[in-house]
Parts: C-alpha cells; structure tokens; sequence
C-alpha cells in the first residue's frame, strides 16, 4: 500500500514541477525576450522566478524522499548501477543535478546575476543573459524530459 502512494505522489509532483519548467522555458522566457524595456524584462522574469523557485525546490525534495523511499521499499537501490538500473541511475543523476542548481546554483549566481542586472540596466547585458539563460532552460528542460523517459522506460519493464 505505501509503494503506490509514494509513486503517485512521485508522478504528480514530477508533472507539475516538469510541467512549470516546460511553461518557464516554452513561455515565459520568450515572452520576458520579447519585452522591449529591459529593466522590465528583468523585473518581470524576477517576479516569477521568486514565486517558481521556492516551489520548484519543494518539489524537489518530494521527488528525491519518495524516490528515495520507492527504492528502498521495492530494494532497487541494489540494481542502480547495474545495466538493469540504468534508467534509475538516469533519474538519480538528474535529480541530484537539480538539487545542487535549486539550493546551490540557483539561489546564488542566477539571484545575484538578476539584481546586479536590474542595478546596472545595460541592454546589452540584459539580452546576452536572457539569451543565455534561454539556452541554459532549453537543457534542463530537455535533460528533465530525459529523467521522465527514463522512469517510464524503468515502469515499463518492472510493472
């Protein structure tokens, strides 16, 4: 009984968490590119990644503590490093990458980047780094997309 609670807290939170990635980077981030001012491109992508962040790392611990959890119950964590673990080993990877970017990286280099750019309010600045931060939220999104497909293949072969 808890295996299945635990995978369909999993799955929920995996969608809306890869579902508000998708929406950021399909979006949002585009949008705020396509802003004309670009103080206001920062301070409208600020507003959002404040509000996205904090819930993007909650996520982020309930997909790791149920994961965790569905590892240990089922004792797959004795298969992670074997050729049929691999797309748990896919997932583990993934998630432990998200977890230093959301209470690593995150917090300090793309908050600090953000305000120093709102301070400074140079154009060419601004657009060097939403375009890049494009790119980056490309990756992840694609890299993100690569850890679902990897749970999927690992659910189609020992459910």
């Amino acid at each position: 009984m808890l295996f299945p609670l635990m995978h369909i807290i999993h799955l929920l939170t995996v969608i809306v968490w890869i579902g508000g990635l998708a929406f950021i980077t399909i979006l949002v981030i585009p949008m705020v590119i396509r802003m004309p001012d670009a103080l206001q491109k920062v301070l409208f992508f600020q507003r959002i990644e404040h509000r996205f962040a904090p819930m993007a790392r909650v996520f982020n611990v309930i997909v790791g503590a149920t994961g965790i959890a569905m590892l240990l119950l089922t004792g797959w964590h004795r298969i992670i490093f074997t050729r049929e673990g691999a797309s748990l080993l896919v997932m583990t990877v993934i998630w432990v990458f998200w977890f230093i970017m959301l209470f690593g990286l995150e917090p300090i280099i793309i908050r600090r980047m953000l305000a120093n750019l709102a301070k400074s309010g140079e154009k060419m600045e601004i657009e060097k780094v939403f375009a890049r931060m494009n790119r980056m939220h490309r990756v992840l999104l694609v890299v993100s997309l690569a850890a679902s497909a990897a749970g999927a293949v690992f659910a189609h072969r020992f459910f």
